[in-house]
């Protein structure tokens, strides 16, 4: 349940909470919003007023009692926000702008190839004021641009990147500070994640995740990552870089696509080198889209990656299922979805060989709903969680 305070002070959390109870389980009534927060009937009439000014939800129809007046049920209005989300990674620019409810408007998409910083923040900021000409844009509020960028990604409380972005996957990104040049060019609130993390929050806001309140997400990129929810917020750690799954080391066998000093797991997801070495059989693949045919054809050189890509998953998953107790992973990213069904089939097979007897629990796995625009999703969400979000956290970072 999501409850509310009647004290003074926590004016702008009682106004989240009840979008979030609209959100999650409108239409609603006013009655109906009272007694799932724990609100009085005034304080959330007065809240919803606001929100209605505002055109950020909307009245439904009226809803006939047996006794009284009919009530009125209130819903989110989609036309009433919108956000843009940019996920930049080596290989590709994705923009796209969503509207309230997560619904995609336009996309814009560009292949690129390790860009230096200014021609990417200038690709960025172009693309921002493209999005921005499309109608849609016209009557509604605007939330701002979320930025998701390959971690790890050191960000401060202003919302700036002081290291950003991997210097061994981008030697020339150390230390740029992307939000503030990109504030140079489009002036408009901008949010930044690493982009695991932000397809972490755009599922648990939008989508597999939306009625989950702990899950772990798998996030197949240009490599591997993952994002941690924990009682229904993003758990960053101190350094903001928590759900790192691709640093797992090997632990008996190394991936053949393995080549750096210190191997580890993300090197066998990393997209780039898995196109190399299907090209070292003459496999041509440019893009994660042709890897559904393979999969289709169950082409023997890419289901060998597939199965050697499901055993190094497993011992990341119990370490989750034993420390944490987490009981549901929710998969996806890039990757085509027919591939990502079939971790989320087998996965759970082959955790029952060696998960220990006396385990009374078992893991779940879901696949997420965003598909391969799942990390721009994810981005698009910042500015509407750091708008509407029913977090604590959230309005102690806006207060210092």
């Amino acid at each position: 349940m999501l409850t509310g305070t009647n004290l003074t002070y926590t004016k702008d959390f009682n106004f989240r909470i009840v979008f979030e109870t609209i959100r999650l389980h409108g239409p609603i009534s006013r009655a109906d919003i009272a007694r799932r927060t724990s609100l009085t009937a005034q304080t959330v009439s007065n809240i919803v007023n606001r929100l209605l000014e505002y055109n950020f939800v909307r009245e439904g129809k009226k809803l006939q009692k047996r006794r009284g007046a009919p009530s009125t049920n209130l819903e989110i209005n989609p036309d009433g926000a919108f956000s843009i989300g940019l996920d930049f990674n080596r290989d590709h620019l994705t923009g796209i702008l969503v509207d309230l409810l997560g619904n995609l408007k336009t996309k814009i998409y560009y292949e690129v190839d390790t860009p230096e910083p200014t021609d990417a923040i200038e690709l960025m900021a172009s693309t921002v004021k493209q999005l921005l000409e499309h109608p849609f844009t016209t009557e509604s509020h605007f939330a701002g641009v979320g930025l998701g960028l390959p971690g790890p990604l050191i960000i401060n409380d202003q919302n700036e990147v002081s290291n950003t972005i991997n210097p061994k996957a981008f030697p020339n990104w150390s230390h740029i500070p992307v939000g503030k040049l990109l504030q140079e060019l489009i002036n408009c609130p901008i949010f930044i994640e690493n982009n695991a993390s932000a397809a972490t929050i755009g599922e648990r806001w939008y989508g597999a995740g939306k009625n989950l309140s702990n899950f772990l997400y798998t996030f197949f990129g240009a490599g591997l990552g993952g994002g941690l929810i924990l009682n229904g917020s993003l758990y960053e750690g101190p350094n903001k870089n928590s759900g790192e799954l691709g640093y797992f080391p090997f632990l008996d066998q190394k991936s053949p696509l393995s080549s750096s000093e210190q191997p580890h797991i993300g090197e066998h997801f990393n997209l780039l080198k898995l196109y190399k070495w299907l090209e070292s059989d003459h496999i041509h693949v440019q893009r994660p889209e042709d890897l559904s045919k393979l999969y289709t054809e169950k082409h023997p050189k890419f289901m060998e990656w597939l199965q050697l890509a499901k055993r190094f998953l497993l011992p990341v998953y119990l370490s989750v299922e034993y420390l944490l107790d987490i009981d549901v992973i929710v998969m996806g990213g890039r990757l085509p979805k027919i591939i990502i069904q079939d971790f989320a089939t087998d996965i759970p097979r082959l955790l029952d060989e060696i998960r220990i007897d006396v385990k009374t629990s078992k893991l779940s796995f879901e696949v997420g709903t965003a598909g391969v625009d799942a990390a721009a999703l994810g981005a698009a969400t910042l500015p509407m969680f750091q708008l509407f979000a029913a977090q604590t956290d959230l309005l102690i970072k806006q207060n210092t």
